[in-house]
C-alpha cells in the first residue's frame, strides 16, 4: 500500500495487533527479502516491535523510537485488573509477561540500538539510568499534530452541536479514547456526577469505543446522567476536529503511566482546556497549568 509517497508492507501471516512468533520470524523474513533487492540504509524499531530484525537481520544501522517503558505498564495493567479473577490474571500472566518483553525484546532492542528516540525529556533521562545507555545516544523527538487540521472553528463548533441537538449555552464536556478500564472513562463519569449538582447545564460526550463500553454505559445510568452523557462510539479520524470543536472542556482521566497522548495534543490544539492526571509525561505536554489543570491526588 501506497500512503504519502510512503510504500507500506503487511505481514498478512501475523494476527493483527499482537507480537507472535509468526511476527518475530515473519518480520526478519520480510525484512530480508525486501534489502535484499532495494537495500535499506537503517531499521527503526518501534518501541521492541524490530527486536527479531535487529537480532537477525540484516547488518545495517537499527535504531528505537520509544513511547515509554514496558515495565512502566504494570501501572497501567494493575488498573486493567477488575476484581479477584482479574487480580490474579494480573499476577500470573501480566506481571510476567511484561518481564519477559523487557528482558527477552526491550532491553536487547535500546542496548544495540545506535540511537534511541523518546518523546519527552522525561524518558530521555530515564531510559540512560533504566537500559544503562550512554545519554549522547537518546534524543528527544516529541509528538505533534497538524494545526491545519486541529485548531480553533466556531462554525464546526455551531454545526456539531446542531445536529446533536446540543444548546449552545451548554457546558460540554469531551472524553475520547479506547474505551478500556484503564483509560478511567468511569472516574471521569464519577467527577460529571459530582459537577453537575452545581452545574445544571453540563452535558458530556465520549467519543471511541472498546470491550468496556457497556460496563461504562450502566455507570453512567447508576450515577443519574444518563440524559446527560451521550456515548458516541468510533468516529473517523475526518471527524475528530469537529467534537473537539463542539466541546468546552477536554476530560482525559486515564489511570494509565501514559506517553504523550495524540488526543491531548489534538484537544490543545483545537483550543480545549484539558484535565489530566499528574502522572507520565503529562506534566510536560501540560507545562505550568496554561493549558489546563493537572490532578495530582487523585480524582476522587
Amino acid at each position: 500500500e501506497g500512503i504519502g509517497g510512503v510504500d507500506i508492507r503487511y505481514l498478512r501471516e501475523t494476527p493483527a495487533g499482537l507480537y507472535s512468533n509468526a511476527w518475530w520470524s515473519g518480520s526478519v523474513r520480510a525484512v530480508r527479502k525486501l534489502h535484499a533487492t532495494r537495500r535499506f540504509d537503517a531499521v527503526l524499531s518501534e518501541e521492541l516491535a524490530g527486536s527479531a530484525v535487529a537480532r537477525s537481520g540484516p547488518p545495517i544501522p537499527h535504531f528505537a523510537f520509544l513511547q515509554g517503558i514496558v515495565l512502566e505498564h504494570v501501572v497501567s495493567e494493575f488498573h486493567q485488573a477488575e476484581g479477584m479473577e482479574g487480580f490474579v490474571r494480573y499476577l500470573a500472566i501480566k506481571i510476567p509477561e511484561m518481564l519477559y518483553f523487557t528482558l527477552c525484546h526491550e532491553v536487547p532492542v535500546v542496548r544495540g540500538a545506535r540511537g534511541i528516540f523518546v518523546v519527552s525529556d522525561r524518558l530521555s533521562l530515564l531510559v540512560p539510568k533504566w537500559f544503562r545507555v550512554a545519554r549522547s545516544r537518546v534524543h528527544v523527538a516529541r509528538n505533534w499534530v497538524d494545526c491545519r487540521h486541529f485548531r480553533p472553528d466556531s462554525e464546526r463548533r455551531n454545526r456539531l452541536r446542531t445536529r446533536l441537538g446540543i444548546p449552545s449555552q451548554a457546558c460540554l464536556v469531551l472524553m475520547a479514547s479506547v474505551l478500556t478500564r484503564q483509560k478511567g472513562v468511569q472516574v471521569g463519569l464519577r467527577a460529571l456526577a459530582r459537577s453537575a449538582r452545581a452545574r445544571p447545564d453540563l452535558l458530556a460526550l465520549v467519543v471511541g469505543d472498546g470491550p468496556y463500553r457497556a460496563d461504562l454505559e450502566r455507570e453512567a445510568g447508576a450515577l443519574g446522567l444518563g440524559g446527560r452523557v451521550r456515548f458516541v462510539g468510533e468516529i473517523h479520524n475526518d471527524a475528530t476536529p469537529d467534537y473537539y470543536n463542539a466541546a468546552d472542556l477536554f476530560l482525559f482521566p486515564s489511570l494509565r503511566l501514559e506517553g504523550v497522548p495524540y488526543v491531548v495534543l489534538e484537544a490543545m490544539a483545537s483550543g480545549l482546556p484539558v484535565v489530566a492526571p499528574f502522572s507520565g509525561n503529562l506534566p510536560e505536554v501540560l507545562g505550568d497549568g496554561g493549558c489546563g489543570r493537572l490532578v495530582k491526588s487523585g480524582w476522587d
